[in-house]
Parts: structure tokens; sequence; C-alpha cells
């Protein structure tokens, strides 16, 4: 299977980059899903380190001590 991007202006599917095959073939288009797209502020607080002010690398780093004082790998 190969994945290749390409433009759906409303009516076609235009290919963004050429795909060298022979004959027809059939073909699956997926389309993103747009209705759960994030805003900007949404996606940065998802990224790394984001969490800083949660104190989640400490919880974290706390409860991987903890797992393994128990016994844990």
């Amino acid at each position: 299977m190969k994945a290749v991007k390409a433009i759906y202006d409303g009516h076609d599917v235009k290919l963004t980059e050429p795909v060298l095959l022979q004959g027809k073939i059939d073909v699956l288009v997926v389309f993103p899903d747009i209705s759960e797209r994030l805003s900007s502020q949404e996606a940065r607080r998802l990224l790394p380190r984001s969490g800083e002010a949660e104190g989640l690398v400490n919880k974290l780093l706390k409860s991987r001590t903890e797992d393994m004082t128990l016994g844990g790998k």
C-alpha cells in the first residue's frame, strides 16, 4: 500500500506528487475528521513540557521510584 498527499477542492482529489502505477486500480481515499481539530492553545498544551505547572514530571519520577522499590524494573 502506498500513501500519497493530495488536495481535495470540494469536487476533485488532486495528487500533490506523482505516482507511478500502471492501468486502472481501486484506491481508498481517507479524509481527516476536522471535527476533532484542536485550537492552537489546546495543541500547545499537549506539547512536551507543557505540564510543568502541574508538576507532572516530578509525579512521574516519584511514581517510577516507588515502582522500583516495590520490585519493578
